[in-house]
């Protein structure tokens, strides 16, 4: 897409809006009133000036859109008092074309409504003063056609805007997930490499010893097995409180099961991390049996969690979170 820079914009839309002014000053001696002439034309110009000038951002300030459109009402009311009747020849009547760049700036700069009433009082102005005689040799049909094209420009350059705002809040957000899912990767991975590197010096052991380790050993190889099992199938079950949690039940005696199927894919961590805070603390008050963590996607809830015994008739804990 090509862009313009806003100073070149500015000022070409500027020298378009001094031309006006200059015809009305070479016309000066056609005027029955000189003076009247040059009041319209010096507030012309600070119309002009404010309408282009006024910074920052596309949308023109309230307060300035409406001080240009009451100084562009004086200006054909001057006009008309400074111009001899019916006096519609070379550029006496620079004032329409002038007024009219001045609400087709407007505009563009996002006050249609005052841009309209604007171009409306022009119009009726013109024609009350020099009836339909004047409708095309005073540019009346062309100031219409101005603004009209503008207000299409305006559309236009809204509906971008608004297009650009929602592509860079979809990059955003797509930014901040991908952020969050290499985030949660790399803890994923970091915790699978200090798991590892923990269980070393037991698979030494096991390897001196050629597989003949003490009870405290062996359990001690069992709690890892598990472990590494968690960080493969347990994923974003993987918090501190419920992997401390899960090794002292099984210290016990329990058989814990952390299945991740993807239940916590669209929650923020605080909340996930408040799940399995509960959770940790529901199993820590487990001490028999079975107990099978599920984060589930695709129902109400995000995790079940069930405390199973065998000579139970129904669980002896479940939950869904």
């Amino acid at each position: 897409m090509i862009q313009i820079p806003r100073l070149a914009l500015s000022l070409f839309t500027l020298a378009f809006g001094f031309y006006h002014a200059i015809l009305g000053l070479t016309n000066i001696g056609a005027y029955s009133d000189a003076g009247y002439a040059l009041i319209a034309i010096a507030i012309y110009l600070a119309a002009l000036v404010a309408a282009v000038a006024s910074m920052p951002g596309l949308r023109l300030k309230n307060a300035v859109a409406w001080w240009v459109l009451i100084a562009c009402l004086f200006v054909p009311l001057f006009m008309s008092a400074a111009i001899y009747p019916n006096a519609t020849y070379g550029y006496t009547t620079w004032h329409v074309s002038g007024v009219a760049t001045i609400m087709a700036i407007v505009a563009v700069r996002q006050h249609p409504f005052i841009a309209w009433s604007g171009t409306l009082f022009l119009i009726v102005q013109t024609l009350i003063w020099g009836g339909l005689d004047v409708a095309f040799s005073s540019g009346v049909v062309g100031a219409f056609l101005l603004v009209l094209a503008a207000q299409a420009t305006a559309t236009l350059l809204a509906r971008s805007a608004d297009a650009a705002q929602e592509f860079l809040e979809q990059a955003v957000a797509t930014e901040a997930a991908t952020a969050a899912t290499s985030a949660a990767r790399q803890e994923r991975q970091a915790r699978i490499q200090e798991t590892l590197a923990e269980s070393l010096p037991l698979l030494e052991l096991i390897a001196k010893r050629r597989g003949k380790l003490s009870v405290k050993d062996r359990m001690e190889a069992v709690l890892k097995e598990h472990e590494l099992r968690d960080q493969i199938r347990g994923r974003a079950l993987m918090h501190s409180d419920l992997i401390r949690a899960a090794r002292a039940a099984r210290s016990r005696g329990v058989e814990v099961q952390l299945l991740d199927d993807g239940g916590f894919d669209e929650l923020a961590q605080p909340e996930i991390d408040k799940i399995l805070k509960r959770v940790a603390r529901e199993l820590n008050r487990v001490t028999t049996g079975k107990v099978v963590i599920r984060a589930s996607a695709g129902e109400s809830w995000r995790l079940t969690m069930a405390a199973l015994r065998k000579d139970a008739d129904r669980p002896d804990l479940f939950l869904r979170l």
